[in-house]
């Protein structure tokens, strides 16, 4: 029984349980049963949310595994998610699935823990234990509750005193850390081998990464975009692997691919096609095979303001180490058809209207010297049927040749109103106006919610395409 994981008191029993055993043994002259190999070892979780390993069995083998995690009392817990808090599981490295995860039936109660201690069959191939946790949790009298705990931040708000109604019952925010500093030296997992050669047993460091990847957008920190470029030569098939944030009808963390041309989205990380990702519900995921004509193309991955491998406010997804997006080509004769590149420039700015305030109606001219395409980059706000805060371009007889259409546009970051247009427009050689008119609430400098990803060039802005 691994000892790291067990109190002081249990590792003194155990101890001098072993020992007698040991003198019982020895007296009846019959053989000492060895110890179990470790393969595996996570814990540490005081300075680390998610703990991983890889390992790869040669044959189908047999592993013990066992782990000391918490969960709140199943009691009044209602939200559709699992109450454990502290938890390990084991991936398949080529899938990517779920092979063995604690929950509450495969693990028994001790005192505040929960421990899982159960042998494997798994069949030869390569796998990824993980150890997370993200937040503690306690219970009084019918109530219950979990904390995240941030360890950016874990200093300070260990060195606070306790205070207010809360820290009567040790429910406050800096007493609960100090409470989860004294229990998460139990948490962790660690795996072994009860028979075999350990020599024969690789390991690696998780993720495994596959074959062929050529682009990989792996999202560490909140509020972050993430972009490459790549041109494709010939058509190819690109395998993408999304792992992102959101639900049915919103994503918050997600990843696209646009042609760098035409400005067309030619693939999206969607709320109707991402699925259910592990941990959290709100943990999506998306994975699917495209075929890619010849062109160049920018890949992008962005996340909002919480919930990222930085600091999980949730339980983290089953694959925490591939947040993100990334490309392969499953087709080997592929590899040499696709090529890295520096972000393509933007263009001569033609028309700027940009970091527009509240009740403001602006306008700038700009000409074309001769029929042309140009880029138009918009921000807004979407009101429930058409665009709050929008923007169009006139020609010299007060023609709309482009507006804002709320259904066009996709989501620019922060609140769900907040939306953005970015369109190729073909224009005749002539003089235009480009406009952009606000409504009495959140535009720069005062936003009522969220701002979007790019508050600076809230508004509008014109460039040519060269």
């Amino acid at each position: 029984m691994p000892l790291f994981l067990k109190s002081k008191a249990d590792a003194v029993f155990l101890a001098l349980h072993a020992l007698a055993l040991f003198l019982a043994l020895a007296a009846a002259g019959l053989p000492l049963r060895a110890e179990e190999p470790r393969l595996v070892a996570l814990h540490g979780l005081e300075s680390a949310e998610v703990r991983s390993q890889g390992f790869t069995l040669p044959r189908p083998m047999k592993v013990h595994v066992y782990a000391r995690g918490a969960a709140l009392r199943r009691l009044g817990h209602n939200r559709g998610e699992s109450p454990l808090f502290a938890y390990g599981w084991i991936l398949n490295a080529t899938t990517r699935e779920v092979v063995w995860q604690m929950d509450v039936i495969n693990t028994r109660r001790d005192r505040d823990f929960l421990v899982a201690d159960q042998y494997l069959d798994l069949p030869a191939g390569s796998y990824e234990a993980y150890y997370a946790n993200h937040a503690y949790g306690q219970g009084l009298f019918l109530a219950q509750w979990t904390r995240n705990i941030d360890r950016r931040d874990l200093t300070a708000k260990l060195s606070e005193r306790p205070k207010g109604f809360l820290a009567a019952f040790g429910a406050d925010e800096a007493s609960l850390l100090r409470q989860w500093r004294s229990q998460v030296g139990n948490y962790g997992l660690e795996l072994y081998l009860p028979g075999g050669d350990p020599a024969e047993v690789g390991t690696f460091e998780a993720p495994l990464r596959w074959a062929r990847v050529v682009v990989s957008l792996a999202a560490t920190r909140d509020q972050g975009e993430w972009q490459q470029a790549f041109h494709v030569q010939r058509p190819v098939t690109l395998h993408l692997y999304a792992l992102g944030e959101g639900s049915k009808r919103r994503l918050n963390d997600f990843g696209w691919i646009l042609d760098a041309r035409t400005r067309k989205r030619v693939w999206e990380m969607t709320p109707d096609q991402a699925q259910y990702a592990g941990g959290a519900t709100r943990n999506r995921r998306q994975v699917e095979t495209i075929q890619l004509p010849a062109g160049d193309y920018v890949a992008t991955f962005v996340t909002d303001d919480s919930n990222s491998p930085a600091d999980w406010t949730s339980a983290p997804p089953c694959d925490p180490g591939l947040y993100g997006l990334t490309l392969s080509l499953p087709k080997p004769g592929d590899v040499g058809a696709l090529t890295l590149r520096s972000l393509p420039e933007p263009g001569p700015l033609l028309a700027e209207l940009v970091r527009v305030g509240n009740n403001q109606a602006r306008s700038v001219p700009f000409s074309l010297a001769s029929d042309r395409a140009v880029r138009v980059y918009a921000i807004g706000e979407a009101g429930d049927s058409d665009m709050a805060d929008t923007a169009w371009i006139e020609d010299a007889a007060g023609k709309r040749v482009w507006e804002m259409v709320k259904a066009q546009t996709h989501p620019a970051g922060g609140a769900t109103k907040n939306r953005l247009a970015d369109e190729l427009v073909t224009l005749p050689k002539g003089r235009y106006m480009l406009h952009v008119k606000t409504d009495d609430s959140h535009a720069y400098g005062d936003w009522n919610s969220s701002p979007p990803r790019d508050p600076e060039h809230y508004g509008a802005t014109v460039y040519g395409v060269n």
